[in-house]
């Protein structure tokens, strides 16, 4: 049996060079991890605190803070309250973090339709962003933020927004093609809650709201909360049908129209131009507000012009950080109508409903969103997104690429029509027994309609490709077979 060998202070510590095209934190981390695996440090050394070294480099006590939180992210250093910063005890040492997957059992080891024991559920079911935090660094901005001498903690009420908060919501709606205005842009606490203003300006208990017949199951929570009345129009591989539109319009008076025209969810479907000019044309004809969810649009690279363009006097444009930056962001932005055809007092009912349901946006948060939006570090986060969400789609096309799938192919939630004899209830029940979560059709009808039988796969959730890659195996295993008789019976 190995013995520990005993704890050294080794507040002589300090890195032999550190690399001058890295960020003074990184580098400190990489001389750390470095010296551990060169044993120059040994598991259970207790390094310099803080303040010393920071002396010793002549940095800012922030900065080796941030060094010993990256070094303790690798897994490199752990801390005891009141006694320091050590050099983590394991078997084995590592200098970059790298997710742990764990390995299925062989089959044998299984018992009948439950989970493999010793492996995790892969996380097809929960549509979450992945993301690069070396990108988006919180620690920076936060430190940022720290040294500015804008009281944001203790500003008075400003339920639309700050302006230079407004005005980079503008300029990130801007991005997606249409034309913003601050003046006309609130800054929410997500595009849910964007969502849940635009709905409780424009309808009320008992009033008809039309959706996709496959939607966001997000809206149908909040029609319930709110009293509405949903109803899903037909769709086919290139959105929601604008004959049934025109139909639902003549027959009914809704209140407003709900629709992701790009990277649809749950479908993926992208809508075209051609098909956006006629869904606005109804929707002008016949006076029905459009409320346009711009969620996944960030991952189409040359998206059509978006749907409220062609009727900007209707269109509720909403859109947020939570995806396309990091989940924690809760920062959504809604742009109202254009002047022309808005009635008088939209923006102050707007504002109203904003601070009946939360008063306004943390400007925190919405100073980090802003910062980012600003600096370019935004963009960036989604050019890797669309890279990653790229990579992770020719996995699936690797795959499954046998089942056909009308989802863009830039989307990364796929959604997955299930060939003959599977039911998409089965499917799923008989997928999380063997290690997978993915989402039945079921929770994205509106109504009572039937559901088809088909799942949503989320790409995005899990934190590794060779956790999508593993769990896209286990569906394919399951395609290629029959399912269990009788699995369902209970």
């Amino acid at each position: 049996m190995q013995t520990s060998e005993p704890a050294q202070d080794r507040d002589e510590w300090a890195p032999a060079g550190l690399d001058a095209g890295t960020p003074i934190y990184r580098a400190i981390a990489d001389a750390l991890g470095a010296d551990v695996e060169s044993g120059r440090l040994r598991p259970g050394d207790r390094l310099p605190t803080h303040r010393d070294l920071a002396r010793r480099l002549r940095v800012n006590v922030m900065t080796v803070s941030r060094a010993y939180a990256e070094a303790g992210r690798r897994g490199l250093v752990e801390g005891e309250v009141g006694r320091g910063t050590f050099v983590r005890r394991r078997e084995r040492n590592v200098t970059r973090f790298e997710p742990r997957l764990e390995v299925p059992e062989p089959e044998a080891t299984m018992e009948r339709g439950t989970r493999p024991r010793g492996t995790r559920l892969v996380d097809f079911h929960f549509n979450l962003p992945v993301g690069d935090s070396s990108i988006l660094d919180a620690t920076e901005i936060l430190e940022e933020l720290a040294g500015s001498h804008r009281p944001l903690l203790y500003t008075g009420y400003t339920t639309a927004g700050a302006g230079d908060h407004r005005a980079a919501g503008a300029e990130w709606i801007a991005r997606g093609g249409l034309e913003a205005d601050p003046e006309r842009v609130l800054v929410c606490g997500g595009a849910q809650h964007a969502m849940t203003v635009t709905l409780a300006s424009l309808a009320g208990p008992g009033d008809l709201v039309l959706t996709e017949a496959l939607t966001y199951p997000g809206v149908k929570a909040l029609a319930s909360v709110l009293g509405l009345r949903l109803q899903g129009l037909p769709m086919d591989a290139g959105g929601l049908l604008p004959d049934a539109f025109e139909a639902a319009c003549r027959k009914s008076a809704p209140r407003a129209l709900y629709c992701m025209p790009t990277m649809q969810n749950p479908t993926g479907v992208v809508m075209d131009t051609e098909r956006r000019r006629q869904v606005a044309e109804i929707a002008r004809r016949h006076g029905v507000a459009i409320i346009e969810d711009d969620t996944y649009g960030y991952l189409c690279a040359e998206p059509p012009a978006p749907l409220s363009s062609f009727a900007p006097e209707l269109g509720y444009f909403l859109t947020g950080t939570s995806k396309n930056l990091t989940a924690g962001l809760r920062i959504g932005y809604l742009q109202a109508p254009a002047a022309g055809g808005a009635t008088s007092g939209l923006i102050e009912r707007l504002e109203g409903n904003v601070a009946a349901l939360t008063w306004m946006a943390a400007p925190l948060m919405a100073e980090i969103a802003a910062r980012w939006i600003r600096s370019g570090q935004a963009d960036a986060m989604i050019r890797w997104k669309r890279r990653e969400a790229a990579t992770r789609r020719r996995l699936y096309e690797r795959l499954l690429g046998d089942y056909p799938t009308g989802s863009d192919a830039g989307c990364s939630h796929v959604w997955l029509p299930l060939p003959r004899p599977w039911r998409a209830d089965d499917f799923v029940l008989q997928a999380r027994r063997r290690g997978v979560g993915v989402t039945g059709a079921e929770t994205f009808v509106v109504g009572r309609a039937t559901a088809p039988h088909a799942v949503r796969v989320c790409l995005g959730t899990p934190t590794s490709r060779e956790e999508v890659e593993r769990g896209l195996g286990l569906l394919a295993e399951m395609l290629a077979g029959a399912p269990e008789v009788g699995a369902s019976i209970v």
